[in-house]
C-alpha cells in the first residue's frame, strides 16, 4: 500500500475527523439559475450526508460538489415540492439523488483534502424555499 502525500506522522497517529455543527440552508425566493453555497471551500473534510428539498412543485436543481479540484454535477433534476433528496456520489464518479432511506445502507461517506458544495434551481415554476443540510466532519 502506497500513501501520497500523507504526511509521515498522519500514518502513525491519524488525526480524527471531528464531527461539525450541521450546515442548514434556507433559501427563500431562490434566484434562477443562481448558485447557492452549502458548504464553502474547506479543507480536509469528510461529508457524511447532504440533503436537499424545494418549496414549489415543478423546480429543476442542480448540485455541484467540487472535490479536490474535481467537479462532480448532477443537473436537471425534477423536484417534487416537500420531498427530500440525499445527494451521494456513486460508481464513476458519477452523482445521484435518491428519496430511498434503503440508500442509506450503501451510502458511504466522501473525503477530500479541498471540498465544496452548490445548489441551484434552473426553472421559475415558483418562488419556493430551496432547503438543504449538509452532515460533515473536519479535521
Amino acid at each position: 500500500m502506497i500513501f501520497v502525500n500523507t504526511p509521515p506522522h498522519e500514518l502513525l497517529f491519524p488525526i480524527p475527523f471531528q464531527h461539525q455543527p450541521d450546515i442548514v440552508l434556507s433559501q427563500a425566493n431562490p434566484v434562477q439559475n443562481q448558485w447557492y453555497t452549502l458548504l464553502p471551500t474547506t479543507p480536509n473534510v469528510r461529508i457524511y450526508w447532504i440533503y436537499l428539498s424545494v418549496a414549489a412543485t415543478g423546480e429543476t436543481l442542480d448540485v455541484r460538489l467540487i472535490i479536490d479540484g474535481v467537479t462532480y454535477t448532477i443537473g436537471g433534476f425534477a423536484a417534487t415540492a416537500g420531498t427530500v433528496y440525499l445527494i451521494y456520489l456513486g460508481a464513476y464518479g458519477i452523482l445521484y439523488y435518491s428519496t430511498s432511506t434503503v440508500m442509506a445502507a450503501y451510502y458511504a461517506p466522501l473525503d477530500g483534502r479541498s471540498v465544496s458544495i452548490e445548489v441551484r434551481k434552473t426553472t421559475a415554476a415558483g418562488s419556493g424555499t430551496i432547503t438543504a443540510r449538509v452532515v460533515y466532519a473536519k479535521r
